[in-house]
């Protein structure tokens, strides 16, 4: 046979394994979502230095003082910005939570009107919340007799993720963690366990195509984190989340998942080459996804992270998963080019995965 008819005869021996075990795999992919929506959905505390860019198109002390008062305390971090369009080019790259414009026409003159206008990104609505609250607060404390004579309003703009709600933010990145996770614990364990009952040399020993053997393991790493990412949707979606791009958005999020799994149910055939024993390959593979997820956004948004981290966040193939998925949840469209960028990305990962697991399947495969 040929290299896809082995393939694919043997992904379909993967899939009887995975029917005859139904029970066992449709409640490990419903459990772990669940349990993620139910502590991260449920609850959940108010960041703090949420990072905020603030457009000052005024030049008197009014101004000045109303952004004395809005950076006092740790809530938010001021990001200045000279114009409306770069502060709002940063809040549609979710690089800050909210813009604060301060027009020129900005007053304390006895009887005028004083007028704040907030740009709010509710596609990460903890701290959207946050911001919007600070900036009440500190048009209520410019509002004090002593400080001001003339009223400070705000005007609130919801320019992306109008009609989120925060069990959609935790949604999108439990998808992609519960995706990585699936890929990784599915791929992995097939492979040690076909070695320990003697199956892996048995194929090895035959005339079917090494190379099938180990598409095989990866399709099926592949297939299980698509399926638990679904689970994890349809949860999701029960408990009150929404795919706000509808579906072509639904679409493009399964491809997401698709090259995720690919990813990483390559990386795990990498790891599960070289080990023997399913316990410690678990704890590497927990200890090695677990803080990608979170370096990712998974939890919180990567802007939160501190400084340090953020280098690591950048190459961390999981960021921009989770940022897209999100992006296709919340803001109900996922720009072509960041849709382009996002695949090109996790292909480039998954393709040194698969290079990777290659070449130690085939010495692993030498010493059987």
């Amino acid at each position: 046979m040929g290299l896809l008819d082995d393939t694919y005869t043997l992904f379909l021996r993967e899939l009887l394994i995975f029917k005859k075990n139904i029970g066992m795999n449709l409640g490990r992919a419903t459990v772990f979502p669940l349990l993620f929506v139910l502590l991260l959905g449920s609850f959940g505390s108010a960041p703090r230095n949420v990072p905020i860019a603030v457009v000052n198109y005024a030049s008197g002390p009014a101004a000045l003082n109303f952004i004395n008062i809005l950076q006092s305390g740790s809530s938010v971090n001021i990001v200045s910005q000279t114009t409306q369009q770069q502060a709002m080019s940063l809040l549609s790259s979710s690089s800050v939570a909210a813009v604060v414009v301060i027009p020129s026409g900005f007053s304390t003159g006895l009887g005028s009107q004083s007028t704040v206008h907030v740009y709010l990104d509710n596609s990460q609505p903890q701290s959207a919340e946050v911001a919007s609250a600070q900036v009440n607060a500190a048009a209520v404390q410019s509002n004090a007799p002593a400080i001001s004579a003339a009223p400070v309003s705000v005007i609130t703009n919801y320019a992306y993720g109008a009609s989120s709600n925060y069990i959609s933010f935790v949604i999108g990145g439990i998808l992609v963690m519960v995706a990585s996770f699936g890929a990784v614990f599915s791929a992995g364990f097939t492979v040690i366990s076909d070695r320990q009952l003697g199956n892996l040399k048995a194929f090895l020993t035959t005339p079917i195509n090494s190379f099938s053997v180990l598409l095989s393991k990866i399709l099926y790493g592949t297939f299980q984190s698509v399926f638990s990412a679904y689970v994890g949707l349809i949860i999701g979606l029960l408990y009150g989340a929404t795919i706000a791009a509808g579906l072509v958005g639904f679409i493009e999020l399964i491809w997401i998942i698709f090259l995720v799994g690919l990813g990483f149910g390559s990386l795990a055939i990498a790891l599960a080459a070289r080990m023997k024993d399913l316990q410690t390959y678990a704890l590497i593979g927990q200890t090695l996804v677990l803080p990608l997820s979170f370096l990712g956004g998974a939890f919180v948004p990567t802007t939160l992270l501190p400084k340090f981290l953020l280098p690591v966040a950048a190459v961390d193939p999981l960021t921009y998963a989770v940022n897209a998925v999100r992006d296709i949840m919340i803001k109900g469209s996922l720009p072509l080019t960041t849709l382009i960028s996002t695949s090109i990305i996790l292909l480039a990962f998954s393709s040194i995965m698969v290079g990777l697991a290659y070449v130690f399947f085939k010495d692993t495969s030498k010493q059987i």
